[in-house]
Formats: structure tokens, sequence, C-alpha cells
């Protein structure tokens, strides 16, 4: 027996966590043969066999992770089975599988979804978004009703959808994430802390020294104390061995460490104009996201990674930038994306522990 039938037997007869888990695990080992996974998954969503659809729905969207040119296909796949779709559990799967496409022509069914009476349809459909859309008025009343789930790992994810992975600020989403400060779930209390942090929500220091204090934080919370920027919370901040994320967040916080970094990024700005005089370039800060960025004829560096190269010394890092923006130099590498759970969840099952 192969590997993807296996998986579909082990689903027909799961009886235990360690059967979807098992059947994940044969999931994942038939996507390292793309093509063979992804013909098989869209035959196996036109099956009149629901395991047959889910793993058909699960080969289909781990595909659409790793090929983007597949990406399209596997959408309207997905949009064509859950048109007539009834099982739950199918439903979960076409959630997550929609999700995997970053299609944002995913989100209307996304939002049909979200008032789903599943449990691992709603986790699937907070997973999901905001699919490219976090300034879409839909999409965060979908995902400020979802932080009140019954469900505590429903709430959690959607949480950190709206606190961290969407960029919006709004009067709605601060109450939405202030309720969920006081929330019976660490995970969720938490990313409701990062989100009002990252929007820079004075109020929440002393929450956040708390979790400092308590040293059971994520690097997404070391991020968001990065952009609140506050004083306060240094002492606590200095009771950790500095690594990235430490140093990161000492240098949004200490005054003194901020006005070095300030300093250096008014004179890489003096230093680049001296140098490239006809250049169009800027330096900012974004509110959800800490630390300061140059951006130049389309490129982008950090000013916090540049300093470091350098040194310190605006002018070697003038003529840094001046290097790299010539077209006999490599370009300049974009920041990478701060969020530390952008890791794809498994399949989940009222059976299985979710990720």
């Amino acid at each position: 027996m192969d590997v993807i039938a296996e998986a579909v037997e082990l689903i027909r007869n799961a009886t235990c966590p360690g059967d979807y888990d098992q059947a994940w695990e044969l999931v994942g080992r038939a996507t390292q043969d793309r093509e063979t996974a992804a013909g098989r998954g869209f035959a196996l969503v036109r099956s009149p066999d629901p395991a047959e659809r889910r793993i058909g729905c699960d080969l289909l969207g781990s595909v659409a992770q790793v090929e983007g040119s597949l990406r399209e296909p596997v959408l309207l796949a997905a949009l064509e089975l859950v048109a007539t779709e009834t099982e739950d559990a199918v439903h979960a799967s076409i959630a997550r599988t929609l999700g995997c496409t970053g299609d944002e022509r995913a989100v209307p069914e996304l939002l049909r979804l979200a008032g789903h009476p599943d449990e691992d349809v709603r986790f699937y459909v907070a997973w999901s978004l905001p699919l490219g859309r976090a300034d879409d008025d839909a999409v965060i009343e979908a995902l400020i009703r979802l932080t009140t789930d019954p469900e505590d790992e429903v709430r959690d994810w959607a949480t950190f959808a709206l606190g961290t992975q969407c960029q919006a600020d709004s009067r709605a989403i601060r109450e939405a994430l202030w309720a969920r400060v006081g929330d019976q779930d660490t995970e969720a209390r938490e990313e409701a802390i990062a989100g009002l942090a990252r929007r820079r929500d004075r109020r929440v220091v002393p929450h956040a020294a708390r979790l400092l204090d308590n040293g059971g934080f994520s690097p997404n919370t070391l991020t968001a104390i990065a952009c609140l920027g506050d004083p306060a919370l240094v002492p606590y901040l200095e009771d950790f061995e500095e690594d990235q994320g430490i140093t990161d967040a000492l240098g949004e916080c200490d005054p003194a460490r901020r006005a070095a970094r300030d300093a250096f990024a008014a004179g890489l700005a003096e230093a680049l104009h001296a140098r490239l005089p006809e250049l169009d370039f800027g330096v900012y800060g974004e509110l959800c996201e800490p630390g300061l960025t140059l951006v130049a004829s389309g490129y982008i560096w950090s000013v916090e990674r540049l300093r470091d190269r350098v040194s310190g010394d605006p002018v070697r890092a003038a003529d840094l930038v001046a290097a790299e923006l010539s077209p006999s130099e490599s370009r300049a590498t974009p920041p990478e994306p701060a969020s530390p759970r952008a890791t794809l969840p498994e399949p989940a099952s009222h059976l299985t522990a979710r990720p």
C-alpha cells in the first residue's frame, strides 16, 4: 500500500490522536514527490469518500505551500469542493488548503466558514485569515468575533492574527485585544499583550513587564516589546543574557541605545545625501514593527543591521548602500518577516493536539 492510500485508511479508521498524527506524517512524505502528490490530490478531492477528500485536500494544501505554480489550480479545486461539501472534517481541510494558497480570492469563502459550528473549521479560518487583507473590514470583523470563540486554540490563533499579522489599528481592534489580556488561556493572553504592544499602547506596559518577569515569552513578544519601546521594561530585559531578540528590545526600550541608533540614522542620511545627492531615499519606522528602515530605489535595509555591519560608522554605511545600489553589485536583502508563528500548522482534529 502506498503512503497516500495508507493515510486514507488511517483517517477512515482513526480511533486515537496518534492515527491522525501518523496520517499527517504520511501526507508530508507524499508531498516530497510534488507532481504525484498533486495529481493524486486533485483526483481524491472528487471522491465520494470523505476520508479520501480530506487527504486530497491535505495533499493539495501541502503542495501549494511549496509550489507556487500550483496555487491557483489548488484554490479553484478547493472552492469547487466547498460548494458541495457536507462533512465537517473535510471543511476543516478545505479551510486550511485555502489558507495555503495565499490567494485573496479565498477570503469570501473563509469568511463564510468563520461561523461554522465545528471548532476545527473555525481554527483553520483564524489561521488562514487575513491572507494579505489585513485592512479589510470584513476580515477584521471576523477575526474579532473569533477572538471570543469558546475554544482556547481558536481564540489564541485569532488573537495572534488580529494582533500581530494585521497591521491595522482601530478602537475596535484594541478593545478586542484588551478583552483577551485577562484570557484564561496563557497563549491567547500573551498574543493580546503582544498585539497591544505592537500598537504602542502604553497601558499594556505592566502586563508586558509581568511576562518578562515570569520568563515565559515568545520571540513574537520580544518583537512587540521592542515596538513598545518603554524604558520601564529595561530592568526586566537586562535580567536576560543578550541574544538578538533581547538586544533589539533593549535597543528600542533603553533611551541611551535608542538615541545612539537615531544619531547613526541621522548621520547615515547626511552621508548618503553627500555621497549620492540625486538619490531619492527615506528613513522611516512602522507602527507595528520595531526599528528603522532605509528605503532607496526600491531596495530596503534595516538601519540597525547596517549599523552593526559598519561598527556604527554612518559614512561607511553610506558607502555600503551606494555599492549595493550599483548594478554591478548584488541587491540588498529585504528584512525577513518578523512573525515567529508563520509556520503552517498541521491539520487539526478534535482528537489531535493542535500545534
